[in-house]
């Protein structure tokens, strides 16, 4: 078995993109206040924070929007689906199915803070039209 040679003959150059002149990435640096103002966005009611207190930024006003038209939705979902418990036959068949409607509205609201903190405006899908017009 031959041994293998371990030894460096040149160093490795590794390069860190300068940051600081415009070197780094094409994404524009958030501060931590649009951050979390950006989660609470569609943190349910808490989307009142940022569309009240940010009202100097638009991209973080546009995404308070989003969110507050988001969770009206979920409200009227909810009392339909209450209505909906009252009738005996519908009542087992929407709660079974209404585990998935709140796993989809969960996995809707990481993917909107995802989306939010990488810089996209990503409209949500049929409700997204309304929070234009507010």
């Amino acid at each position: 078995m031959a041994d293998a040679d371990f030894s460096m003959k040149e160093p490795v150059k590794t390069e860190i993109p300068n940051q600081e002149g415009g070197g780094g990435s094409p994404e524009k640096k958030r501060e931590s206040e649009d951050v979390i103002f950006l989660i609470l966005a569609y943190l349910g009611i808490l989307a009142l924070i940022p569309f009240f207190v940010a009202k100097d930024n638009d991209y973080v006003r546009w995404h308070a929007k989003q969110g507050l038209v988001l969770i009206a939705f979920e409200i009227v979902l909810w009392i339909v689906l209450m209505i909906i418990g009252f009738i005996p036959i519908l009542n087992i068949i929407f709660a079974f199915l209404g585990l998935f409607i709140w796993l989809g509205i969960l996995v809707l609201h990481i993917f909107c803070i995802v989306k939010a903190l990488k810089g996209e405006r990503w409209v949500v899908p049929v409700l997204g039209k309304y929070a234009d017009k507010f």
